[in-house]
């Protein structure tokens, strides 16, 4: 048995399977790596990397410009992914997307294997409900690497694997017996996803955990009176999932008397309802939402990656600045409880 981890980085978000880098690490049974290559492919298409989250490739246009065509690496990777071999990739979904979009664009016949995530295994080994990115993953795990350079993002995946191995006490085959898992599967341009049944069971758990902690807050706030307030879905998720500190809400007769030190419960305000009970420590007002994104550093309220455009539009969701009762734009900066 062998392990091939890959990694495929794309060049424009405009043209599915602009494929200009595919990340090949082979490892024996034991995670000793035998051959690791950055395989360089001419995309025929300009760079355009305005992605929603920016990505800062080490590859550039000019390294790639003479690089071969898809078709003439096809048969390098066909021998790659035959065989007795557990192919990997960290957000696997991705990476077969692009995968079988490149092939089609290319007009190459389809790959066929079955494959798995390591980001679904690493969730489902530490107990993680958030799809963590590989960056994460790994700062977690105390390494260092070069992110999107598709070589190294392929190492990573097998280290992470390799890790999740060494977690459990296990060789590969007896952790995916235990964690239920049953390989994806690509072929014909289309692909189907990794199933594991370890974590589909905790994410029931834990959805579980969330329906009755978001009972118990309810009667809390019946009981005591709570001070509720509206805030944006996104800034509510990275301040549940931890990511982030900030809430924003509609300026009005309610948030305008909250101050630093109270305890507030933070509702979200589309989608699946949700709240969530935080401490106020800082209170800032902006007269609108545009002052708000040009005032203050994006990234603390999830839109770094934003236009002005797409930022409005987003919290218009939430805050309807054209109510007679909205005075303005509230930011606080909170805590858990």
């Amino acid at each position: 048995m062998r392990f091939l981890a890959i990694d495929l980085e794309a060049c424009n978000k405009y043209i599915k399977g602009s494929v200009f880098s595919i990340g090949v690490v082979l490892a024996d049974e034991n995670f000793n790596i035998l051959y690791k290559e950055d395989i360089l492919v001419n995309p025929h298409c300009k760079f355009n990397t305005n992605f929603k989250k920016p990505i800062h490739f080490s590859v550039t246009p000019e390294d790639v410009k003479n690089a071969p065509d898809l078709k003439d690496v096809y048969d390098k990777l066909l021998n790659l992914f035959a065989g007795d071999t557990v192919i990997m990739a960290h957000s696997a979904n991705n990476d077969m997307f692009m995968l079988n979009e490149a092939c089609k664009r290319a007009h190459l016949p389809p790959f066929n294997f079955r494959f798995i995530c390591t980001q679904m295994i690493y969730s489902a080994v530490y107990d993680v409900m958030i799809g963590i990115g590989l960056d994460k993953a790994v700062e977690d795990l105390h390494i260092t690497f070069n992110h999107h350079k598709a070589d190294d993002d392929a190492e990573m995946a097998l280290i992470i694997l390799k890790k999740c191995c060494q977690t459990f006490g296990k060789k590969y085959l007896e952790l995916e017996k235990s964690l239920g898992i049953t390989r994806g599967k690509t072929y014909n341009y289309t692909y189907e996803p990794m199933q594991c049944a370890e974590l589909d069971k905790l994410r029931q758990k834990h959805k579980k955990e969330s329906k009755n902690h978001v009972k118990e807050l309810k009667q809390e706030i019946k009981k005591i009176n709570g001070t509720c307030v509206n805030v944006d879905a996104r800034s509510f998720e990275m301040v549940k999932q931890g990511s982030g500190k900030y809430l924003i809400c509609s300026l009005d007769s309610k948030s305008r008397k909250i101050q630093a030190n109270d305890e507030i419960y933070a509702v979200k305000s589309t989608g699946k309802k949700d709240v969530y009970k935080v401490i106020v420590e800082e209170v800032s007002h902006y007269s609108n939402l545009l002052a708000l994104y040009q005032g203050i550093n994006r990234s603390i309220i999830g839109a770094k990656s934003e236009s002005e455009l797409e930022f409005l539009k987003r919290v218009y969701s939430t805050i309807d600045e054209t109510k007679s009762t909205c005075k303005g734009i509230c930011l606080f900066k909170v805590n858990k409880e």
